[in-house]
């Protein structure tokens, strides 16, 4: 299914060296399915780090950044090494779990934190169960600032990883998107998407106090 074309007033190019610190407050202000943490997470940073540095660094040159009239409504980080991907996830993993250890033996890992990577976890171990067999060699992480998240932006960040996507010689690529149980899929599939997957997102769901679903959804370019 082919995208509309998006329009003109949006931009889509690499990120510059000053657009990590408006992506990593992108990333901050939407942690909670498009909103921000109502507390001080220990080992934040790390744990940011763990979500985006790779694809700011050696994946940088797939990434794009969505602007309008000059300011980042959005970002697309696109992955066409899964293994170069997945090598740096552990070994960021592993340093958010020595961060939390030295903070938990100073107790200042509250319970509130405690509660968070808790569940994080148990999303990433029901996340690896379900991608022992990755549905495409290409994934994405699409993030888009509030107010701008049902139209060009979108629509252009998604054509930006369409692109990418062809340019590693592939025909399709996946993501990983929240919903409240019911609510997009109607428009993931406007948008030419497929839900190949739907599991419990228990962070989220436990912290907004509603069922939260992570959905593995699939775009095909043929």
């Amino acid at each position: 299914m082919a995208l509309p074309t998006a329009t003109r007033a949006v931009t889509v190019d690499a990120p510059r060296d000053d657009d990590v610190v408006e992506i990593q407050r992108l990333f901050d202000d939407t942690v909670l399915l498009g909103a921000p943490s109502s507390t001080s997470l220990a080992g934040f940073d790390a744990y940011r780090a763990l979500c985006l540095a790779w694809y700011l660094d050696e994946g940088r040159d797939d990434a794009g950044v969505a602007r309008i009239d000059g300011e980042v409504s959005g970002y697309a980080l696109v992955c066409t090494d899964q293994r170069a991907a997945s090598r740096h996830e552990r070994r960021a993993a592993l340093t958010l779990a020595r961060q939390l250890g030295a903070l938990a033996a100073r107790r200042q890992v509250d319970a509130a934190s405690r509660a968070f990577y808790r569940l994080r976890l148990r999303d990433a171990r029901t996340l690896a169960r379900d991608h022992r067999r990755p549905p495409a060699a290409v994934h994405a992480h699409l993030n888009v600032r509030a107010g701008r998240r049902s139209g060009s932006t979108t629509l252009a960040l998604v054509e930006h990883i369409d692109r990418r996507c062809r340019f590693a010689g592939e025909r399709r690529w996946y993501g990983e998107m929240n919903e409240r149980r019911g609510r997009r899929s109607r428009a993931l599939a406007r948008l030419g998407f497929e839900i190949v997957d739907a599991a419990p997102n228990y962070t989220l769901s436990t912290l907004l106090g509603t069922d939260v679903d992570r959905l593995t959804v699939l775009r095909s370019l043929d």
